[in-house]
């Protein structure tokens, strides 16, 4: 989508979000190409390279969520990133039109409640608020996704790795102790 109008781009994103496979991989085993989405993440945001522990079962996902050790560096440094790009897309497009364009985002985003609703069910779990949980994560990294795009920040930037990984089928929990996990 490089090169191409990164608001336009942002809307053909909203559009695919339902044919994403989002949630289907969770508990998984990891492949190398997740491996690399985690490291180059990590990388990106300037974090030191973790050890990535795959998370097996939906209470193993909401057992690591409500951990107390989560870190406040990656929290802080991915907040910073997706506050840079927001600053550089809003200059570049303007503050109206790049908020119209993340309106239309996060609306399209509100479908992926399901998806994480089927996989939770799928594994025999009801859990109303964990099932939110992961659709807002879900949510977020196509909100931070979209701020990639309009920034024109490129395919390999670490917000567009954690899109990847998310509509790929996975949950990126976080980074918690000294590890980051992936579900």
């Amino acid at each position: 989508m490089r090169g191409s109008d990164p608001l336009k781009s942002i809307h053909a994103l909203a559009a695919e979000l339902e044919s994403a496979p989002w949630f289907t991989r969770c508990a998984g085993l990891l492949g190398g190409e997740e491996q690399r989405e985690v490291e180059q993440y990590l990388c990106g945001l300037q974090l030191p390279a973790f050890r990535i522990e795959r998370v097996s079962d939906w209470a193993g996902a909401r057992a690591t969520t409500q951990r107390a050790d989560w870190s406040r560096e990656w929290w802080d440094s991915e907040a910073r990133e997706a506050g840079r790009l927001k600053s550089l897309a809003a200059t570049r497009l303007g503050e109206v039109p790049l908020l119209a364009g993340l309106s239309e985002l996060t609306e399209a985003a509100a479908s992926l409640y399901e998806p994480a609703a089927m996989a939770a069910a799928s594994a025999g779990v009801e859990d109303q608020v964990l099932i939110r949980v992961a659709a807002g994560a879900g949510a977020m990294a196509a909100h931070q996704m979209g701020l990639v795009l309009a920034a024109e920040a490129g395919a390999d930037h670490a917000l567009a790795c954690k899109y990847r990984l998310f509509s790929g089928g996975r949950w990126l929990l976080g980074v918690m102790g000294e590890c980051c996990y992936l579900f």
